[in-house]
């Protein structure tokens, strides 16, 4: 049986309900209602992008863009934006939002791991919290193969993540697997955190759109101390974060935020 992409699922789980209840963005689904306006990301944008060197009609890709919050916010500014999303259901609403708003963004129903390498050249690329559900080396690998390839020579790419905070791992979030002996970190209550690969794992729960689909269908699944996880998310250190940037070809000219979670780079 062929394994279940991780990241898709949940993501067109996550959209079905949107879509049900109404609302304009997956943020509102775990707690902010003024997500669509105020994204996670936006004080990033605000305060950086005056400070680079972009023409006011510059080409820019949003990577996983969603409903298109990001998106509608860089067209405001001018910018000739294109947001690309793996979830048709996030991508119709998007169309929808910007058409209500009078504004001209491309959209496509696309997997950041499948961006095309050749095509018109992007003067900034945005990522706002999308490559830290890209979890296997592999898909990371394509990811920012294809980052670096689309961002024009003289072009940013602009990255907003999660980031693991060393100093959550202590002896009080210590796990042990008693089976394999395996250490993990604890956090946000139900998740681990492996330090060797810096995934993060939260409690498997059935697909509701495959509900006969058990833990061991999908990849990335793990079962500690009898209880099953699946690998969400990828949580560098702010420092291997950095090393993982350079390491694909970007020279990174900052990183900031509150935790470290925002860099600015460049070819």
């Amino acid at each position: 049986m062929i394994k279940q992409k991780y990241f898709y699922h949940e993501h067109l789980a996550d959209y079905a309900e949107l879509k049900a209840k109404g609302l304009m963005s997956r943020g509102e689904l775990y707690g902010n209602p003024d997500d669509f306006r105020e994204f996670s990301s936006k004080s990033f944008l605000i305060e950086t992008l005056p400070r680079l060197d972009l023409k006011p009609d510059a080409h820019v890709l949003e990577l996983g863009c969603g409903t298109g919050p990001v998106a509608c916010f860089l067209a405001k500014l001018g910018y000739r934006v294109h947001g690309i999303d793996i979830i048709p259901d996030a991508i119709d609403k998007a169309k929808a939002i910007a058409a209500e708003q009078g504004l001209d963004i491309q959209y496509d129903v696309l997997d950041v791991c499948q961006l095309p390498q050749e095509g018109e050249a992007y003067h900034l690329i945005v990522d706002s919290f999308c490559s830290q559900s890209m979890v296997t080396d592999p898909d990371r690998d394509a990811m920012f193969s294809r980052v670096k390839s689309r961002l024009a020579k003289n072009g940013y790419f602009l990255m907003s993540c999660c980031v693991f905070e060393p100093d959550r791992a202590d002896a009080k979030t210590r796990i042990v697997d008693s089976t394999t002996g395996k250490v993990y970190t604890r956090f946000d209550q139900d998740a681990l955190w492996d330090s060797d690969t810096e995934t993060c794992y939260s409690p498997f729960q059935l697909d509701p759109f495959r509900p006969s689909v058990g833990p061991e269908d999908y990849e990335g699944t793990i079962c500690v101390n009898g209880t099953w996880y699946i690998h969400k998310r990828c949580y560098r250190t702010p420092e291997n974060l950095r090393l993982e940037l350079e390491r694909h070809g970007f020279t990174v000219l900052e990183q900031n935020g509150e935790v470290t979670e925002n860099a600015i780079c460049v070819h």
